[in-house]
């Protein structure tokens, strides 16, 4: 069994989001996400799964893109809400004004399409 404290094992980095791979099995991937003040993780997408986010410390929004290109949904994270990216729709996690960390949920192996 793997065990990682989100909290306690926090990596953060001033040049952009970080990604910690807490857990994975032949099935399920659990990333611990690390945001500072206003980062963002960039638009990507998984075109074979949804990704679900879990805010455990701090602020930010879950921001997909809707049916028409440049509209935005967004969905406020604080701590302990819990929001969906569906597959196959692009979206980006945004910190509030005190950074966020944040587990992000996903069917693996996870395939990341990041908008270019």
């Amino acid at each position: 069994m793997q065990s990682v404290n989100l909290i306690s094992d926090a990596r953060f980095s001033d040049d952009k989001a970080t990604v910690l791979h807490a857990v994975k099995t032949d099935q399920l991937a659990i990333d611990g996400l690390y945001l500072k003040p206003n980062q963002s993780t960039g638009w990507t997408k998984n075109p074979d799964g949804d990704r679900g986010y879990i805010c455990v410390q701090g602020t930010g929004e879950l921001v997909l893109e809707t049916a028409s290109v440049g509209n935005e949904l967004r969905i406020a994270l604080t701590v302990g809400s819990v929001a969906l990216a569906p597959r196959g729709t692009f979206h980006e996690v945004v910190a509030g004004p005190q950074g966020m960390v944040a587990s992000a949920l996903a069917k693996f192996p996870v395939r990341v399409i990041e908008r270019g």
